[in-house]
C-alpha cells in the first residue's frame, strides 16, 4: 500500500514538473507589437522607462478576454476508493501419508489515497530577460526571434495585473527588480538578473495552464554609462506645404482637396505642439498665411494660435520663397534678384501669421515639398550668400534613395561643389515616425530609441545629432513624438534644440559632389515675363496704380518662376495676360465725325474720345497735320467713362479743308488709337485780307470825319448875320 501511494504521488509531480517546463521552454508563435507586418498579439506597449539599472519598468493594456483578476483557486479533489485484493495460500499434509487438495482464500479492504491538490488552470505572467543584441537586426528581434533567455520571472496575473472598474480596461504593469548577476549559482526568484549590459529584449507573455494567450517582445537599455558618453542633440522636422499644382492661371484659390489637407495638417500640428517639447523646424509655405488669417483656411480646432505655441515649443520658422522657386534654377538663370523678392515676401507673409517667430535663412530645406531637390554650385552659393550656413535634407534625398548602406544618418554629411560648400543635416532614417493600426507609439518611440543607442554605443566618445521626421517630412504623429521625448529624457547628454543650432560637428558621411539639375529652365521663362511685363507696364499705365487688375498681373507674372506651373500653364499665362490688356486698350475709341471748322486763327480743335469702360483711364492725345501748329508734345488727359470732348490748341496755317490725324497714346507713348483721321476746315483770314480790312475801317473812319465837318458848315452858312 505504502508503495502504491508513492507511486501516485510520483506521477502527480512528474505531470506538474512537464507542464512547468513546457511553460519555459516553448517559444510561442506569435506577432510582436513593434512592428508594421503584423497585428499585437494580446497586449500592446504603453509606456516603458528604456534606460533601465534598477527596473523593468513596462506597462500595457490587455486586449484578450481575461477572466476575473484574483487569487489562483485551489481545489481539493474527491479522494478515490481503491480496493486491494490480498490471496493466501496454504499447503497441508493429510494424516495416515495421504496427500491434501491445495486451497486459496482472497480478503478485499478498502484503502482512502489523498492525492496531492489540484489547482485550476492559472493565468499567469512571465516576463523573461534575453541575451543583449550583438549585430541582430533590430525588427526580427522584436518580430519574436528575441534570443536566449537568461532570466525569468514569472507570478499570477493578478500580481501584475488591475481591471478599471469603470472602463473595464485591463492594464498589465511590469515593475520587477533588476541586478548584475553575482554568480551563476546564485538566483533569486523574484528579480530579473543580467550578465552584460546592452539594448536587451525583453518578453512579456500571459498564460493560462501551458497555452500562451497574450506576448509582446520589446527593448530596454540596460547598464548605459552615459556619464561617459558625448553629447547628442535632438530635434524634428516638418513641412505644411501650400497649393499642390497651379492648374489654371487666373484661378489663385486653393482646390478643396488642399484646404482640407491643409486644415487638417494645421490641426496635426496644433497637436504636436502641444504634447511635445522636442523642437520643431517647420517649413510652412508662406502662401497659406493669407487664407488662415482671413478665414478661408478653417481648422476644425477653434483659437489655434500656433504662433504661440512654436515658441512654446523652443521650435523654428524656415525662411522659404512666397512662391516655390527653386534657388539654383534661379541662380543658374542669374535671377537673384528674383529669388531675394520672393524670398523677403514670404517672409514678410510668415511674420503675419507667426509674429513671435523669426524665420530663419541659416538652414535650408532641400525638399521637392516646400522647395526643391535640384543643387547646382550656383544655388549653392546664393544661399551662402543669403546667410544660409547648412542643409537640411531627408535621408533619402541625401543617398538618393534606399539602400543607405555606409551613410550614418546621426552625424552631418557635406555637399561639395565647385567652390561652394555647406554641411548637411541629415533628417529621418532612424525609424521614421509613421503610425500603423498594429502597433503603438510606445512602440514606435522603443525602435527610434533603440536605433539612436545602437549608434551610440557602437562609438560612446562620438557627438552625435537626430533629426526625428516622418516619410516626406510630413508632420509626425504626436503621441509618437511625445513617447520619445519620454523614453529619452532619461538620459542627461541629451538636449533637444532646433536643428539651426546644432554644433557644427565634422561631416562624416561621403560627401555630395554631383550637381542635381534644376527641374526647369527659367531663362526661357524670364524672356517670356520680360515680353509679358513690358505689356502690363504699358498698359498698366493707363490705370491707377491701386487698380485690382495691375496687382493681379504682376501676381500672374511671379507666378511664372513657380516650378509648380507646366509648360502648359506658361502658355495659359501668355494667352491671359495678352487679352486682358488688350481688353483694356479696347476701351478707348475715337468717333469718326463730319468736318470740323476753325472760325479762327486760334480756335482749338474739337475733338471726342470714349471710355467704354466703368473707370477712368489715363490717355495721351497726339495730332499730326502739316497744316496746323499742334502741340509739340501729346497733351495729357483722363477719360473719364462716356464720352468725353476735348478741345485741343492749335493755329491754322492757311485757310482751306485739310485732314488731321488723330493717334492716342499710353502714359508710356504706345499707340493704344491709331489710324483715325479727320477733316479740318479753316476760315480764317490771310495776312493780305487783315490789312485790307484795317486800310477800309480808317476810310470809314474818315468819312465820318469829313461828313461831320461839312454838316457844321452848312449849319454855319444857315443861321442870320448880325449887323
Amino acid at each position: 500500500m505504502t508503495r502504491l501511494r508513492r507511486s501516485l504521488s510520483f506521477c502527480a509531480v512528474v505531470v506538474m514538473t512537464s507542464g512547468i517546463a513546457q511553460l519555459t521552454t516553448a517559444t510561442p508563435s506569435v506577432h510582436a507589437s513593434i512592428t508594421s507586418e503584423s497585428d499585437t498579439f494580446g497586449i500592446q506597449l504603453t509606456s516603458s522607462t528604456f534606460f533601465a539599472d534598477e527596473n523593468v519598468s513596462l506597462a500595457y493594456t490587455v486586449d484578450i478576454n481575461t477572466p476575473e483578476i484574483t487569487e489562483p483557486e485551489t481545489v481539493s479533489a474527491t479522494p478515490p476508493v481503491v480496493t486491494v485484493v490480498d490471496s493466501a495460500t496454504s499447503d497441508a499434509s493429510t494424516a495416515g501419508g495421504t496427500s491434501a487438495s491445495q486451497a486459496g482464500t482472497q480478503t478485499t479492504s478498502t484503502i482512502d489515497i489523498t492525492p496531492p491538490d489540484i489547482h485550476q488552470p492559472a493565468v499567469i505572467v512571465r516576463v523573461a530577460l534575453h541575451r543583449p543584441l550583438d549585430g541582430q537586426s533590430l525588427s526580427e528581434v522584436i518580430a519574436g526571434d528575441a534570443g536566449s533567455v537568461i532570466d525569468v520571472v514569472a507570478g499570477p496575473l493578478n500580481q501584475f495585473a488591475l481591471r478599471d472598474e469603470q472602463t473595464n480596461i485591463v492594464s498589465l504593469n511590469i515593475d520587477v527588480p533588476l541586478q548584475a548577476r553575482l554568480g551563476y549559482s546564485a538566483h533569486l526568484a523574484d528579480v530579473l538578473e543580467y550578465v552584460d549590459s546592452g539594448i536587451t529584449p525583453v518578453s512579456v507573455s500571459i498564460i493560462r495552464g501551458t497555452t500562451v494567450i497574450a506576448h509582446d517582445v520589446t527593448l530596454i537599455d540596460v547598464g548605459w554609462q552615459f556619464v561617459e558618453a558625448a553629447p547628442m542633440t535632438v530635434s524634428s522636422v516638418a513641412q505644411i506645404t501650400g497649393r499642390s499644382t497651379l492648374v489654371a492661371p487666373s484661378d489663385q484659390s486653393f482646390s478643396e482637396t488642399d484646404l482640407l489637407r491643409v486644415s487638417s495638417e494645421v490641426d496635426q500640428l496644433s497637436a504636436l505642439l502641444n504634447q511635445t517639447r522636442i523642437p520643431l523646424s517647420l517649413a510652412f509655405a508662406p502662401e497659406l498665411a493669407a487664407p488662415l488669417i482671413d478665414g478661408t483656411i478653417t481648422p476644425s480646432v477653434a483659437d489655434i494660435d500656433i504662433d504661440q505655441l512654436l515658441a512654446d515649443n523652443g521650435g523654428e520658422l524656415l525662411s522659404l520663397p512666397y512662391r516655390k522657386i527653386d534657388p539654383s534654377a534661379a541662380a543658374v538663370a542669374e535671377l537673384h534678384d528674383r529669388f531675394i523678392t520672393e524670398l523677403d515676401s514670404g517672409d514678410t507673409a510668415l511674420q503675419q501669421l507667426f509674429p513671435s517667430v523669426t524665420p530663419t535663412r541659416g538652414l535650408w530645406l532641400v525638399d521637392n515639398g516646400s522647395t526643391s531637390k535640384s543643387i547646382t554650385e550656383e544655388g549653392l552659393q546664393l544661399l551662402k550668400d543669403l546667410g544660409t550656413n547648412r542643409l537640411l535634407m531627408a535621408d533619402d534625398t541625401y543617398v538618393g534613395g534606399p539602400p543607405h548602406d555606409g551613410v550614418d544618418v546621426t552625424r552631418p554629411g557635406e555637399v561639395i561643389l565647385g567652390e561652394a560648400t555647406l554641411p548637411i543635416t541629415i533628417a529621418g532614417g532612424i525609424g521614421e515616425i509613421s503610425g500603423t493600426p498594429s502597433s503603438t507609439p510606445t512602440d514606435h518611440a522603443v525602435m527610434i530609441a533603440a536605433q539612436i543607442m545602437q549608434h551610440r554605443r557602437a562609438q560612446p566618445d562620438v557627438a552625435r545629432s537626430v533629426v526625428l521626421a516622418a516619410p516626406g517630412l510630413s508632420l509626425p504623429d504626436p503621441d509618437i513624438v511625445n513617447a520619445i521625448e519620454q523614453l529619452l529624457i532619461d538620459d542627461p547628454t541629451i538636449a533637444f534644440i532646433p536643428v539651426s543650432e546644432f554644433p557644427f560637428d565634422a561631416p562624416n558621411n561621403r560627401p555630395i559632389v554631383e550637381p542635381n539639375p534644376p527641374a526647369i529652365d527659367l531663362t526661357q521663362r524670364q524672356l517670356t515675363a520680360d515680353s509679358l511685363q513690358g505689356l502690363v507696364d504699358d498698359t498698366g499705365s493707363m490705370l491707377t496704380a491701386e487698380n485690382e487688375l495691375v496687382r493681379r498681373w504682376e501676381n500672374l507674372l511671379s507666378d511664372l518662376f513657380d516650378e509648380r506651373g507646366d509648360g502648359q500653364f506658361v502658355v495659359e499665362m501668355i494667352d491671359l495676360i495678352t487679352s486682358e490688356t488688350v481688353e483694356v486698350r479696347k476701351r478707348v475709341s475715337v468717333p469718326m465725325s463730319g468736318t470740323v471748322n476753325l472760325t479762327g486763327r486760334d480756335t482749338p480743335l474739337p475733338l471726342v474720345i470714349e471710355n467704354n469702360g466703368t473707370e477712368p483711364l489715363s490717355v495721351l492725345v497726339q495730332l499730326n497735320a502739316p497744316r496746323l501748329i499742334v502741340p509739340a508734345e501729346p497733351v495729357e488727359t483722363v477719360l473719364l467713362p462716356g464720352t468725353n470732348s476735348l478741345q485741343i490748341p492749335v493755329e491754322a496755317r492757311a485757310n482751306g479743308s485739310f485732314e488731321v490725324e488723330v493717334e492716342v497714346l499710353s502714359p508710356s507713348r504706345t499707340s493704344v488709337v491709331s489710324g483715325v483721321t479727320i477733316t479740318a476746315k479753316a476760315m480764317t483770314l490771310s495776312g493780305f485780307g487783315r490789312l485790307v480790312g484795317f486800310g477800309l475801317i480808317l476810310v470809314l473812319l474818315s468819312w465820318w470825319i469829313s461828313h461831320l465837318r461839312q454838316q457844321r458848315r452848312s449849319s454855319q452858312q444857315d443861321s442870320p448875320t448880325d449887323l
